[in-house]
């Protein structure tokens, strides 16, 4: 993903723009344009993957009323502060 906007500013200086005035001026935007579009698929990619934090919290809400959950079951933040628990 990351060659693919180098490889379209030389496909487009070489192949598409090489008779135009400033062709070094249209490709550069060829390659802008594909920057951006990889860009907008990772972010697309990102907002699509499902939470890990939101499966848990799930699956101790289910566990939790079916009885078979262990400890006291607040999984809803970090343990920071006072309210930390020592494991020693």
């Amino acid at each position: 993903m990351a060659t693919l906007p180098i490889a379209s500013f030389y496909a487009s200086l070489y192949y598409i723009f090489p008779h135009k005035q400033d062709p070094l001026m249209w490709s550069g935007g060829v390659a802008v344009l594909f920057a951006n579009i990889v860009i907008a698929g990772y972010v697309v990619s990102a907002f699509s993957e499902e939470d890990d934090d939101c499966l848990d919290e799930r699956q101790l809400r289910m566990q939790q009323q079916q009885g078979m959950a262990k400890g006291d079951g607040d999984l809803a933040g970090p343990r920071v502060g006072a309210f930390k628990q020592r494991t020693d």
